[in-house]
Formats: structure tokens, sequence, C-alpha cells
């Protein structure tokens, strides 16, 4: 028995990339789970094959959809607007899908006493020059989403401390992994097209802390099994960086394209994109008895394997 078995558990933005697998394996503790989405950005396919879950398509701002949901017990707080330069082009959208709508749902949790697991990112931190970073280092965004965020977890805080909620806050390094369109699979399929080039946007310089959405579940379901990590934050990394070129490079060996593909950069970074993120995971590991186990690497094989590519 843990403290998720037979709890009612909400996931917003469920149907999402790291929603769904997260949401796939807590319905292995309960079948009270509802996955709470408006499908903006998440697929209904990905709801589908979560079939014990009960799906409202609702939007995090429509509080009437919200707060007419049966009372929770926990709540995993998914649900976000994530494209960095869509941050900065439209600000006050951002603004009120991550820092309003986490308030919303902090209000459902008020109002449910739930205990609240909330979903950061490494863009609290903008660009900074402690490395690995650690989760003393505070905020310093550079772009409106890493401040959306920044609002979210404030938020967040004065929530725990003024109205006595459960709140645990993580923050994501780079989450790869299946249902994933993210820069591995846009390079396997540039390559697919055309293994004689490669080209990178950016410099190719900025560097990643990857972790894979597997090893991201397992500190999620850590958390919520726990009554130790009230108030705490959480780096969720590998703890380690890799360049965006040694990604490539990576992909070239396990292909064997390393003497035949030409790869280009555009050296143009988009705006807010930061140079180098790499975690300090020192107190998740410590605290929540976790440890990434899946290496870049080895999923990329896996990958390459699955999806038969020949060139």
């Amino acid at each position: 028995m843990t403290e998720l078995d037979n709890k009612k558990i909400m996931v917003t933005g469920g149907a999402g990339f790291i929603g769904y697998h997260l949401s796939k394996t807590l319905s292995n503790f309960t079948d009270t789970l509802t996955i709470y989405d408006n499908l903006s950005t998440g697929k209904i396919e990905n709801v589908t094959d979560v079939p014990k879950a009960k799906f409202i398509k609702g939007d995090i701002l429509d509080t009437e959809t919200l707060y007419a949901q049966e009372k929770m017990d926990v709540i995993y707080h998914l649900a976000a607007q994530v494209v960095v330069p869509y941050s900065m082009e439209n600000p006050m959208d951002d603004f009120n899908t991550n820092a309003k709508g986490t308030l919303c749902v902090l209000e459902k949790a008020r109002k449910d006493d739930a205990k609240v697991i909330f979903a950061s990112s490494a863009a609290v931190y903008g660009n900074p020059p402690t490395f690995p970073t650690p989760e003393s280092y505070g905020f310093h965004p550079f772009s409106c989403y890493g401040l959306s965020k920044v609002i979210g977890e404030q938020y967040c805080q004065m929530y725990r401390e003024q109205y006595g909620l459960n709140i645990t806050i993580t923050r994501f390094a780079n989450v790869y992994g299946p249902r994933c369109h993210g820069v591995i699979h846009d390079f396997l399929n540039k390559i697919a097209n055309n293994p004689d080039k490669l080209e990178i946007i950016g410099t190719g310089q900025q560097c990643r802390d990857f972790i894979h959405v597997s090893d991201v579940v397992d500190a999620l379901i850590k958390i919520g099994t726990m009554t130790t990590v009230n108030g705490k934050v959480y780096n969720i990394g590998f703890g380690k960086t890799t360049s965006i070129l040694e990604l490539s490079n990576m992909i070239l060996a396990i292909l064997n394209l390393q003497n035949r593909t030409s790869v280009t950069t555009t050296n143009i970074s988009w705006p807010g994109d930061v140079t180098k993120i790499w975690f300090d995971i020192t107190n998740a590991k410590k605290e929540l008895n976790w440890q990434p186990k899946v290496t870049l690497e080895d999923n990329i094989k896996e990958i390459v394997t699955e999806r038969k590519i020949i060139t």
C-alpha cells in the first residue's frame, strides 16, 4: 500500500506528453483518476490509451468546470504553455495559462484540501553561472515562460504558507521519450528524409540536461507517496549536460553516419533561449531515494531500432 492507493487523483494536462505517461502509471494505483485537459496541445489518443481514467475536456482557466469536479485527494498540475518563443511573442497568453491557470488550480486544491505536485521548469534559472545548478540558486528567468513559472512557484509557496496546503514543486530539465516531438525526434526525422545533411537550429553549442520521461514519472510517483516532501523543491534531471552538437554526433555515430552526414547550424537562437542547463540532482537522489536510470545513448539506440531507421 502507498499514499496513492485508491486516492482521488487529478492530472491537469494529462493528455500531454508527460501527463500521458504519468496518468498511465497512476492508473495502476487508483480507479478514480481524472485527466483534465483542454486538448489545445494534448492529444485525445493520450487519453484513450489510459482507459481507466475519467476524462474532462476543460481549461484550467474555466473555474466553473474545474471547481465542479469531485473532491480530489491529490492534484498533479502539469497543464502549461511550454513553448519559449511563443511566450516571448504572446506574453499575455503565457501568463494567463501558466500563472493565472496555476492560481485557479491552487484554488481547487484549497477547496478540496488536496495535495499538489506542481511541474515547474529549468527556465526559472535563466542562464545561471553555477553548474551543476542547485535548487538554491534562485530565480533569474530569461524568458516570459520562465517568469510565468516563477510566479506559479511563488503562488504555490504562498498557498502552502498561508492556507496550509501540502505542496511540492518539481523543476524539470529537458524531458524526452515516447510520444515526445523534441530535438531527438526532429534530428531522426531529418536524417531519415536526407541522411546527407543535418541542420541544427541555433548554434549547436546550447547545452541541455536530458531526462527520460520514465525517470520523471518515477520521481513524481515517489513524491506522491511521500509525507516528508511538503514545501520542498526538487530538480528532476539526469545531472549531466549535453550540447546539441554532441547530441547530433551521438545520433550520427549510432547510425554509422558520422563520415557521411554534413552538419550545419543556423547560428540564430530564438528569443528567450538559454545557453546551458545542467541540474544538481543531489537533493532528489537523497531525499526521494530516486536515481535516473535511462541514459540518452541507450534510449536513442532503442528509438533507432523501433523506428527501423536504415540509412
